[in-house]
């Protein structure tokens, strides 16, 4: 079953999810701007590739940054098309509300981050 919406009212504004909302979707909007070439060097650079973890010698021949783990923060940001976005983003607006309410907007933000 698909959820449309939840029945547990906030009692505040929920800014962290807004924000992240937003964040998502202009960064999805940057990659729409992208040609294919700079779109799979950016979800190489920003993206969780195993390998680059696994195997240091192989990421530092192709140019990877080896003690770089921004990704694992970055990589939440990419989406790889429409319904990706859409569904994490209607996801993060039905239930984000409700957890940052419970822990706090800065606890809920450090939590994802």
């Amino acid at each position: 079953m698909i959820p449309i919406r939840d029945t547990i009212p906030s009692r505040g504004v929920p800014v962290v999810t807004w924000s992240l909302i937003a964040a998502n979707v202009a960064v999805f909007l940057f990659e729409l701007t992208l040609d294919p070439e700079e779109l799979e060097v950016l979800f190489y650079l920003f993206g969780v590739v195993p390998a680059r973890f696994t195997h240091p010698a192989w990421a530092y021949r192709l140019g990877f940054p080896v003690d770089d783990y921004w990704p694992f923060l970055t990589s939440m940001f990419l989406h790889n098309g429409w319904l990706h976005v859409i569904g994490n983003m209607w996801a993060l607006w039905i239930f984000g509300d409700n957890v940052e309410e419970r822990m706090g907007g800065c606890a809920f933000f450090c939590s994802i981050s």
